[in-house]
């Protein structure tokens, strides 16, 4: 993935959130995409990682 593609995706990703007025509690430290609620394993990718954001 290019840098710019992953750049725009999180951009647009922090954009939707700021939009739907919801705010990520969580991240998944593995593919750093944010949920919106604490999981065992990640939505995204499957990994066992996601934590609260500090």
């Amino acid at each position: 993935m290019s840098l710019f593609r992953k750049a725009g995706e999180k951009f647009e990703e922090t954009k939707q959130s700021f939009v739907s007025g919801r705010k990520a509690e969580y991240v998944c430290r593995a593919c750093e995409k944010s949920v919106d609620k604490e999981y065992d394993h990640c939505p995204h990718c499957g990994e066992p990682a996601v934590e609260p954001i500090d």
